[in-house]
Formats: C-alpha cells, structure tokens, sequence
C-alpha cells in the first residue's frame, strides 16, 4: 500500500488531538465523588485484568467482520 506512512502520521496526530480533547473534558469531572482516591489503582488494575480475560474468552476478531467466502 502506497501512503502508509502518511496515513500512519495523520492517524497518529488524529488520536493525540482527540486524547487531548478527552483529558481536557474528563479534567472537569470530579471522580473523587464517585470513586474514593485510595481504589483507583484497583479500578485500574481490574479494568486491565478484564480486557486480558475477555482477549483470553473471545475467540473471534474484534467487530462485525464478515468471514469472506473461499470458492
């Protein structure tokens, strides 16, 4: 594929506007009311743990992709 490093670039710089964008937003809400300061490394540790056990469980690729048909 021609291109690929130009995609690559432009991709890349899309997803950091839109972290960026997602942390200056996420910067307002006070999570302190939700989730108390001492569990949020064991939020995050669970989170992690979760995504290796479904990766583990789910056999398919991620999405809706269609298996395409050898004939």
């Amino acid at each position: 594929m021609s291109g690929w490093k130009t995609l690559l670039f432009n991709g890349v710089v899309g997803i950091l506007v839109v972290c960026t964008q997602l942390a200056e937003q996420l910067s307002a809400v006070d999570l302190s009311a939700i989730l108390p300061a001492n569990m949020t490394p064991w939020v995050i540790v669970a989170v992690g743990l979760v995504n290796i056990l479904l990766r583990h469980v789910t056999k398919g690729s991620a999405g809706w992709v269609a298996k395409r048909d050898e004939a």
